[in-house]
């Protein structure tokens, strides 16, 4: 494989996806990035009102683009899966507890580890994990490499660390028919900003792991930013012997075909433009919209003619002209209409037009995900039939998940063994069963049965432990008050109790 091909070469399918997948990400991470590459600018709008003006006076006017807000809608979503998947823990047992309080030698659990990839899953459609370590130290009598002893190894930190490959950071790879990687190639990014007497130069990086008959083999090549031609190898090839595979785990399946996140991205970006162009048309209300004569610009155009000539006077016209077809510049009609200078503007019932727009996508973008249970107002007219659904929908969803990131964390723990056979193994177990509580309805059956009378004491119990269910999904997680409350819900009894063993007032 020839350098310029490893410095070029891109996978077919992340080719037909990256733009898209970037978008997604940008998406599920919003702010000013976000609104930069998605807000769309009107037909005929003036570059006073899109972009705006800085002038030498001092006075600057904001334009659109500046203005314009988002309501992350598609970061809720990721949210939202992270927390109901995660709510309960995966159990992990025989986990070295050091080692799971920093997976990726930078401070991460692994907790935090995989609710990173969760997410960037959701977001990206794939991604790649790895398992690495430092390389072996080399014998100096027989220049070959030779295993750490337990000292070297605790004096260099020498253990295992994970570490999340996003889809566009793996550009091209290749599997063999067992399901092994062949070879693969990872790119980034590396600043050398060493000497502070000159400037920092960046570099693209990529590195290529191979599968040899003795071991993996990895070489590393630096290309010049914007200079593809300019490749330099940095790393010599070099095996690492003892390794049966490349220690990459691929998380998703790479299709050309659209991913789910897709839809909420665009829905996403529909409501941000929606959403920009009300708070225009707040504005255009505050400061209605001029309208002029056609008289009026003729009239003017004769006086341009007579002081700067008939071709110059034309020229400037056409200019005035052009501006006026901008959004934020006066409306022209001719006289055969009112022919009078005036302002206009919407009527409020016209207003409110983007924003009833805005909400009814806002309900289509949740009920895509399977996140129905979250729109106050459907809620109220769904049928039993719907909710469950509603529910079997998510429930669906989040096993599916996570049986993906149990699959991939049993991969990874097989890889890490593999590199470092004193590595701790242990077996993760997700959860498969959802508690996705409808927090209304619940609150509403609560009130409901607490007015029914002569509740019997199982009825009762039933009743209060919803309750605690309730406060639970709301976020209270103080687990002794939580286990005393479900205690005394346990202990309480009827009063049984004769009436003569009343006691009188008196006593």
């Amino acid at each position: 494989m020839s350098t310029e091909i490893i410095a070029t070469r891109v996978n077919k399918t992340l080719t037909a996806r990256r733009d898209q997948i970037l978008l997604n990400i940008a998406a599920w991470k919003g702010g000013r990035p976000y609104i930069e590459q998605r807000l769309w600018r009107a037909p005929n709008e003036s570059d006073l009102s899109w972009s705006g003006t800085s002038g030498s006076s001092g006075f600057n006017s904001a334009g659109r683009v500046q203005r314009a807000a988002l309501v992350n809608d598609a970061g809720r979503v990721v949210s939202k899966i992270t927390q109901y998947l995660f709510k309960q823990p995966a159990e992990r047992t025989g986990i070295d507890e050091e080692w799971a309080a920093d997976v990726t030698g930078s401070g991460i659990s692994v907790l935090n580890f995989w609710i990173d990839v969760s997410e960037r899953l959701t977001a990206g459609q794939w991604l790649w994990l790895q398992a690495d370590r430092m390389p072996q130290p080399v014998d100096p009598e027989t220049g070959m490499p030779r295993p750490r002893t337990l000292l070297e190894k605790q004096l260099d930190k020498d253990i295992v660390r994970w570490s999340v490959w996003p889809c566009y950071a793996v550009p091209d790879w290749s599997f063999a028919p067992d399901g092994k990687l062949r070879w693969l190639i990872t790119e980034g990014v590396t600043i050398d900003d060493s000497d502070p007497s000159v400037k920092a130069e960046e570099k693209r990086v990529r590195t290529l792991w191979t599968k040899t008959a003795t071991g993996v083999e990895i070489s590393q090549y630096a290309i010049d930013k914007g200079k593809t031609a300019n490749i330099s190898l940095i790393q010599e090839p070099t095996v690492v012997p003892g390794m049966d595979e490349i220690p990459f785990v691929l998380v998703g399946t790479p299709s050309v075909d659209p991913w789910w996140f897709d839809d909420v991205e665009s829905l996403q970006a529909q409501m941000l433009n929606l959403d920009s162009l009300q708070f225009e048309n707040l504005v255009r209300t505050v400061f209605p919209q001029l309208v002029i004569g056609e008289t009026m610009l003729a009239s003017l155009e004769m006086k341009l003619v007579e002081r700067v000539g008939a071709t110059n006077g034309q020229r400037m016209m056409e200019c005035v002209r052009e501006v006026i077809r901008g959004l934020d510049s006066p409306m022209v009609e001719s006289a055969n209409e009112k022919g009078i200078t005036r302002f206009i503007q919407p009527a409020h019932g016209d207003q409110q037009t983007l924003p009833g727009d805005i909400d009814r996508k806002r309900k289509f973008l949740f009920q895509m995900v399977g996140l129905s249970l979250f729109n106050n107002e459907t809620r109220q007219i769904q049928t039993a039939e719907s909710k469950q659904f509603d529910q079997l929908d998510t429930e669906s969803t989040l096993k599916h998940r996570a049986n993906i990131l149990q699959d991939s964390e049993n991969r990874l723990i097989a890889l890490s063994k593999a590199i470092d056979p004193s590595f701790a193994g242990y077996n993760p177990m997700w959860p498969t069963s959802f508690d996705v509580l409808d927090a209304q309805a619940a609150t509403t059956a609560i009130s409901m049965l607490s007015n029914i009378p002569d509740l019997t004491i199982s009825m009762r119990k039933l009743v209060l432990k919803l309750v605690l269910r309730l406060v639970k999904e709301m976020g209270v997680f103080d687990n002794v008050l939580f286990d005393a409350a479900n205690e005394e819900i346990e202990a309480l009894e009827d009063y049984s109790g004769e009436p003569d063993d009343v006691p009188d007032d008196d006593e």
